[in-house]
């Protein structure tokens, strides 16, 4: 299972037996579909008119911001979106049971992944390190370890290659470091480029940072220097499993927590050969009680900046030519807590991570999914169930298209700004209530603006009405709201007629 980002309870030295891990990994779905339509908002609504000057003594109104949804307002140079900038990161047995037992999977899956974008897919997560291909372990197993490993439906990579034939979604395969031997890998490899159809990276490894070595000279102790020698031997087992890749692109190191091995990073970079950088990223952790995630720590500053604490991960891979990506994240590690993870809240966080992700320099946030009550959606039988999450990853992925730039805007205090120029030359301009106050807005535009608005008390993306004066709408948004403003470039006129 993921583990956060600051804090992690120690790795069991143990896993239950493949069955349990399925059905872990598997529960039934703990809440309702989010909205899949936009519909009013209830806390963000069209402000009302201006009343009389307060009487002597009054508190005094917090003063409007002023907004004109313009080229001018995307004048200043931005990080460019080249690649959507939300994926997801699908544990094995998960993926499996989506995919079904058939030849192919529900077509309600492929839809979602459409609806999303046909954002990249991973396969990876805890299940990685305990993943086998298809008919390889022995019948009965010969030790615990073998008994334990999790192996992959013989109809797995047929369905899924039915599902990406739809979907298009590029797809990157986790590998097994931990149990799993190069055989292995070159079947996993070879049967998952006969699936693949947009696109084939791979990792190697889950978290090597956690693995932890044995100091068999004192083993109520740990070793010394444990940080370089792991990250040694990650560095040689990978190297012993990267031909079987044939070349293919490779991401990593897939760290835990990065500043574990911060010192040793750049080495493994150069040494592993990727082609891009990939780490972890939970905010918040469930793993030692449930009780430390709640939505008020979900919509902390904290939460929806932690992407910042990793720039240096940025600088490392930029200094070696390299892209980074957040390859595994979601708000709270081990699988989240229900009533927090999947609430209306895990939206408006959502897009405050991923907008920090961007401005922090890396390319993508790619949402973990383990069947627990984080995922952004189930699949359950032939049906799709969203929950609020779901409802921000295609928000993100619409108003980030791939060709966009985002930059941030300068905004009152407790409201932060993001101005998207979108291909086509639509401007977007994102606001975000991170006070405890409603904040009054003036928007002006030369067209009618489009108004779009999460709220973390009720799920889905919901189209704020507002009527305008003379080109100008007056709003009124609410604590931990998030609004996305749009206007349609200009028309072009038509060139003169020849004469």
């Amino acid at each position: 299972m993921p583990r956060p980002s600051r804090i992690r309870a120690p790795r069991r030295s143990a896993f239950a037996p493949a069955l349990l891990l399925i059905a872990l990994l598997c529960p039934a779905v703990g809440s309702g579909p989010a909205a899949a339509r936009a519909r009013p908002a209830p806390a963000l609504h069209a402000a009302a008119p201006r009343s009389r000057a307060a009487k002597p003594g009054a508190r005094a109104k917090r003063k409007t911001l002023q907004f004109t949804i313009a080229p001018s307002l995307v004048a200043a140079p931005g990080v460019p979106v080249s690649t959507a900038p939300v994926g997801l990161s699908v544990e094995y047995p998960v993926m499996a049971a989506a995919l079904g037992s058939g030849a192919c999977p529900p077509p309600a899956l492929a839809h979602e992944l459409i609806a999303l974008g046909s954002p990249a897919l991973q396969l990876a997560g805890a299940s990685q390190d305990l993943t086998a291909p298809a008919g390889v372990l022995a019948t009965p197993p010969a030790s615990w370890e073998a008994a334990t490993l999790y192996p992959l439906p013989s109809n797995f990579w047929s369905a899924l290659h039915c599902l990406l034939q739809s979907s298009r979604d590029p797809l990157t395969v986790g590998l097994d470091m931990r149990t799993g031997t190069l055989a292995w890998a070159q079947q996993m490899v070879g049967e998952a480029r006969a699936a693949a159809v947009n696109g084939l990276s791979f990792s190697i490894g889950n978290e090597p940072d956690l693995y932890g070595l044995p100091n068999y000279a004192s083993l109520d102790k740990p070793l010394p220097e444990e940080e370089l020698a792991a990250s040694k031997l990650y560095v040689q087992l990978a190297g012993e499993l990267s031909p079987a890749l044939g070349g293919a692109p490779l991401i990593g190191p897939e760290l835990a927590l990065p500043q574990r091995w911060r010192a040793q990073l750049p080495r493994v970079l150069k040494a592993t050969h990727v082609q891009a950088v990939g780490v972890h990223m939970y905010p918040l952790t469930a793993c030692s009680t449930p009780r430390a995630v709640t939505i008020g720590g979900l919509l902390s500053s904290s939460a929806a900046d932690a992407p910042a604490r990793l720039r240096w991960v940025v600088a490392d891979a930029q200094a070696e030519g390299l892209p980074a990506l957040i390859s595994e994240a979601n708000s709270a590690s081990c699988g989240g807590v229900a009533g927090v993870s999947d609430s209306p809240a895990a939206s408006v966080w959502a897009v405050r991570f991923v907008l920090s992700a961007l401005k922090s320099g890396f390319r993508e946030v790619r949402f973990h999914l383990s069947g627990n009550s984080y995922d952004p959606f189930l699949v359950q039988g032939s049906t799709v169930l969203q929950r609020p999450l779901q409802s921000a990853l295609l928000a993100l992925n619409r108003w980030l298209a791939v060709g966009s730039t985002v930059r941030s805007v300068h905004a009152g205090r407790g409201v932060l700004a993001s101005a998207i120029s979108q291909p086509g030359g639509a401007v977007v301009l994102i606001l975000d209530n991170e006070g405890a106050k409603a904040q009054p807005l003036l928007l002006r535009a030369t067209g009618a603006l489009q108004v779009q608005a999460l709220v973390p008390t009720r799920a889905g993306v919901h189209v704020v009405s507002a009527a305008s004066s003379h080109g100008a709408t007056r709003l009124s948004l609410a604590p931990n709201t998030v609004l996305a403003v749009s206007a349609a470039p200009p028309p072009v006129a038509p060139p003169p007629a020849a004469r």
